[in-house]
């Protein structure tokens, strides 16, 4: 008989087999699935957010100039340069001609709102981004209906344009074609729908909630005419990306676009004699930008590590499951091996069916693994990023997803099911017949219980890496934020205000607060440039008084409206808060963290000292007055120290930054990001109550999104959140795994001894005696597990260090509540096995075969 015909009727005979042992077959296949499938899920997130590429034109090709992320506005000198100011981009464009295409586009994304011209109804909010009209070109793109932004369209005086996402154009447009070619108002701004995106196009950076609307350049002082970053030289906002021709040298580029960019620096920038003796160590790196900008990848990759390896561990404990199942299964079957070998059978061909066996019960294990695997992605998708209306990341397997469950699986099948099979077809033909239901010559039984000790230490680790992620996020998200979330509500508005003429904000301001202070059950109501924990940090240089100009110092701001610190819960330490008395024509005033106050006055008192917001070239006037102390909160870092800050009234505009405008209009802080609601009650529909009174105020005033204060925070812990739970999700599946491979090495351990006890209890033994004879033995393995556990425990602790908050990495709660889950849920596994033992009928034991 050849291998293929062999092969052929050893699947036929395991088939067969599983089919005459359907338990069996059905634990091995749940067991393996729970690894396998665990295993694949994280590995699709790790194939989507890390390998796979850009669904561009020869991804390969594209490199980014910068090797950090950065958000989304900065001025000065950054060492590594990666974010650029328009200016720059095409000082570096002109450098660089082994591009055969260099674009640039906006680092961060900005809500956009849309509405026909003439209609009454508030428009919409598209997420949106400007582009340099090369953009679409450099990428290699093709629309999916009308056309892509040109060159032609990024240019002074050209007509404003946009391209929406194919998604946007479905979901939010049902694929109106009326709509493209139409003029639309983008901020208040006419501007025609030229084309669509191709399908499944998100970007060049993988994030949630990516851009559906890209922008040319030319056209972003008309739709932010507040900020005007286009015309602002040392507003560094914009990353580039360009194409360059397979091995082409690295090396030489960056050196003429570091020199350049030095060029520029010192021709361009008014700045100090400190800042000019750093010019030499402002330099440029490229690097690949196959996969986009890695915004997200860098952020979430370290979690996906560390979930693989838990998945893993949990794998390596479902194998050590099915080695048991299949070792226990074999030495079952050593009668008929025996007489196989007896009747001339070659142990090769016994090893070949039992690989087989295995190996067929692993593709099983991973077919259904990839059904837990495709519902496990979605929730872990759902998990990291909460909150998000639109994740470009497909939970459904790619090919290499597919082709790394086949290589688990055989790997599974052809390593866990080899142990077995050699033991099992070892047996003495003459031992095993004559030696039947007796309790000799099992060569497997200290395998069977080595690998119920290996997998009770594996899930004490685990239970313990559970233990202190779990009580880890508890810690953060209950720690005292400065603010209160209770009854707090936050409403992020639309940039649409941004085409509201300076003169006009005073009177909206007061009609928006006095207007929300109507709603019934509406105890309070502010707003302010960006709300606590939303993710956003401003932040300057300043002078401050009793510090030297050639200091350099720094400290977040905020701008902040009456009765803001009442309506989120920060206390007022000593001074007074801001209040409507701040106005545009009122002293210049600010309100200080205590941080902000220690750090630059120590234990002198700060209210009547001056702080200034420093020029470019390090000068700067003190002509703000401090006039209150707050308590500390926390704006971005959940994880860190409250930064430094100063809060100033909306409307009034320090002499350095009015200098310093690029442009006649208001600098762009003076236009609210966000309004923040206090209720005293609950409030039926409340956001539909919120969006009603600010369009009675305003139809400019349009609500982007809205949550409870308490859901932003939680928002900023969505990757502690899912490390977290599903560290306990696999703890949980590692010790029920567990206590199935010791229930089941106890269970077969007093089969095989039978006839045993039945003798003990013949001459004597009392049903206790039996009891603990058998309890003794299976928690001997617990024990041995125990001990090799508890120093994985300390070593998971010291890898798991940065991940940890307010939780010592060897805390003594953490590991005596692991060590009593697992030691209750051993003595249940074993308990239900040693009653049968105990509870045995002597004589009916004895007449056992």
């Amino acid at each position: 008989m050849n291998t293929w015909a062999e092969l052929q009727s050893d699947l036929r005979l395991s088939v067969r087999r599983l089919r005459e042992a359907p338990w069996f077959a059905c634990i091995c296949i749940a067991t393996l699935a729970l690894g396998i499938g665990g295993n694949t899920a994280v590995f699709t997130l790790i194939d989507r957010v890390m390998l796979k590429p850009l669904p561009v034109l020869r991804p390969t090709e594209l490199y980014r100039i910068g090797d950090t992320d950065a958000c989304c506005v900065n001025t000065g000198l950054m060492g590594s340069f990666s974010l650029f100011s328009y200016d720059l981009f095409l000082h570096l464009r002109d450098a660089a001609p082994q591009f055969s295409q260099l674009a640039a586009f906006q680092a961060n994304t900005r809500g956009v709102t849309i509405g026909r011209p003439g209609l009454d109804a508030p428009g919409e909010t598209l997420t949106g981004v400007f582009v340099s009209g090369n953009y679409f070109q450099m990428l290699g793109l093709s629309p999916a209906a009308g056309r892509l932004a040109q060159p032609s369209d990024d240019r002074p005086g050209a007509a404003p344009v946009a391209v929406i996402s194919h998604r946007a154009w479905t979901e939010r447009f049902q694929r109106r074609s009326d709509l493209l070619g139409s003029s639309m108002l983008l901020n208040g701004v006419g501007a025609t729908i030229i084309g669509v995106t191709p399908e499944g196009f998100y970007g060049e950076t993988l994030r949630p909630d990516p851009a559906d609307i890209w922008i040319p350049l030319s056209n972003e002082p008309l739709l932010q005419p507040a900020a005007r970053l286009l015309e602002a030289k040392a507003s560094h906002w914009l990353y580039l990306v360009g194409r360059l021709t397979p091995g082409t040298a690295i090396g030489p580029i960056e050196e003429q676009l570091t020199a350049r960019l030095q060029q520029w620096i010192a021709s361009t920038l008014d700045l100090s004699p400190d800042q000019r003796n750093r010019i030499p160590q402002q330099h440029i790196k490229l690097t690949s930008a196959a996969g986009g900008v890695s915004e997200m990848r860098d952020e979430v990759a370290p979690s996906l590590r560390l979930l693989q390896a838990v998945a893993a561990v949990v794998l390596l404990i479902a194998c050590a499951n099915l080695a048991n199942l299949l070792l226990a299964r074999g030495l079952a079957r050593r009668t008929e091996i025996a007489v196989r070998v007896a009747l001339g059978a070659p142990r090769k061909r016994l090893i070949t069916q039992f690989m087989v066996e295995s190996l067929l019960l692993a593709f099983a294990g991973g077919l259904v693994g990839l059904l837990v695997a495709f519902a496990g992605a979605r929730a872990i998708i759902e998990l990291t990023f909460r909150g998000a209306s639109n994740v470009p990341i497909e939970p459904a397997p790619s090919v290499l997803v597919l082709g790394f469950a086949l290589l688990v699986s055989a790997l599974t099948g052809a390593i866990f099911g080899a142990a077995p099979a050699v033991i099992a077809s070892r047996s003495d033909p003459i031992d095993a017949i004559r030696a039947a239901g007796r309790t000799t010559g099992d060569r497997g039984s200290w395998l069977r219980r080595s690998l119920v000790a290996l997998q009770v230490a594996l899930s004490l680790v685990l239970i313990g890496s559970a233990g202190l992620l779990g009580r880890s996020l508890n810690n953060l998200q209950r720690q005292d934020f400065g603010f209160t979330t209770d009854g707090r509500y936050v409403a992020n508005l639309a940039p649409s205000l941004s085409t509201v003429p300076g003169e006009q904000l005073q009177p909206l301001y007061a009609r928006i607060q006095e207007r929300l202070l109507r709603i019934p059950g509406v105890a309070n109501a502010a707003f302010s440039l960006y709300s606590p924990m939303s993710g956003d940090n401003w932040s300057s240089s300043i002078t401050v008084d009793g510090h030297g100009t050639a200091e350099r110092l720094s400290a977040s701001w905020n701008r902040v409206s009456a009765r803001y610190f009442d309506t989120i819960g920060t206390p007022l330490v000593r001074g007074r808060a801001l209040d409507e008395r701040d106005g545009p024509d009122s002293p210049l005033v600010t309100t200080v963290s205590e941080t902000f106050a220690r750090r630059f006055f120590g234990e002198a008192d700060p209210i009547g000292r001056r702080i200034g917001f420093t020029s470019s070239n390090g000068s700067g006037l003190r002509e703000i007055e401090i006039v209150g102390v707050v308590g500390d909160a926390k704006y971005q870092d959940g994880r860190g120290e409250a930064y430094a800050t100063f809060f100033l009234p909306f409307l009034q505009e320090s002499s350095i930054r009015r200098a310093q405008a690029p442009a006649p209009a208001l600098d762009r802080s003076h236009y609210p990001g966000a309004i923040v609601i206090q209720t005293s009650s609950t409030v039926p529909n409340l956001e539909g109550e919120i969006r009603r009174a600010l369009s009675d105020v305003d139809r400019r005033l349009i609500v982007r999104s809205f949550s409870t204060l308490e859901q932003q925070v939680a928002g900023n812990f969505n990757l502690e959140r899912l490390i977290a739970r599903l560290t306990v999700a696999f703890g949980g599946v590692a010790l029920l795994l567990a206590c199935l491979g010791l229930y089941g090495v106890t269970a077969y351990a007093v089969v095989r001894r039978t006839r045993e006890i039945g003798i003990r209890m013949a001459v004597g033994a009392s049903r206790g005696r039996v009891l603990a004879t058998v309890l003794r033995s299976a928690l001997m393995q617990v024990a041995i597990g125990v001990v090799i556990g508890v120093p994985g425990v300390f070593l998971a602790g010291r890898l798991l260090r940065s991940a940890l908050f307010g939780i010592s990495e060897h805390d003594p709660g953490v590991l005596g509540a692991a060590l009593g889950i697992l030691l209750v849920s051993a003595i249940v596994a074993a308990l239900i096995p040693a009653r049968r033992a105990a509870t045995m009928d002597p004589v009916r034991a004895l007449r056992m075969e």
